[in-house]
């Protein structure tokens, strides 16, 4: 039986999603992703690491209706907590292991102190190898990272709609800062070039 494949999963993605992300589609999406078992012969061409940050290399921008990408954490390294504005994020881990902290939104709930409040953290989760995981700011905010002091982790992820920016939020204040997400590698020309694309 021929190996589900990274190229095949774009594909199928593509054929999902042609005019943006559906409720229905959620669970669509989630199977599709867990289908594919990581094979780091798909995805090592696309890796770049960095000591100072996780990396974002984009794969394919879904006909402008997703973004997908792939993210390399080295030891230690997280990201802020942040959120998703108004879309989707689904995760899987592709090497390693990564953990996920849950917060409350302090924008759903404000604070009254006029020096902040502290993030109220609602939930901690980890995800292994091939694991799947989905969130929308309705499930709160989140920080994801690589908690090993030995092995890197790399994560596939899908955000339906794509968005540009995204808000950050000091642990202690629970004040945020808007910033704009940005590539560290961009992969979608060759995307496009090859089958993934194909209607």
């Amino acid at each position: 039986m021929e190996h589900y494949n990274l190229t095949n999963l774009q594909a199928d993605l593509r054929k999902l999603l042609p005019f943006g992300l559906e409720e229905e589609s959620v669970e669509k999406i989630k199977e599709l992703m867990a289908r594919y078992k990581s094979q780091p012969k798909d995805w090592q061409d696309k890796e770049t690491w960095s000591d100072k940050k996780y990396t974002r290399t984009l794969l394919d921008k879904g006909n402008g209706h997703y973004n997908l990408m792939i993210l390399c954490w080295n030891t230690g390294q997280e990201s802020p907590i942040h959120n998703h504005p108004n879309s989707h994020c689904f995760m899987k881990t592709l090497k390693g292991e990564v953990f996920e902290e849950l917060y409350k939104n302090p924008d759903m709930t404000p604070c009254e102190s006029c020096c902040g409040c502290k993030m109220e953290k609602i939930d901690d989760r980890v995800y292994k190898l091939n694991d799947v995981a989905h969130i929308t700011d309705a499930d709160g905010l989140h920080r994801v990272g690589n908690k090993s002091h030995v092995n890197g982790a790399v994560t596939l992820h899908l955000y339906s709609p794509p968005f540009s920016t995204c808000k950050k939020y000091d642990d202690d204040t629970g004040k945020s800062t808007e910033v704009p997400m940005g590539y560290d590698q961009d992969f979608t020309e060759q995307c496009c070039a090859r089958s993934c694309c194909s209607k």
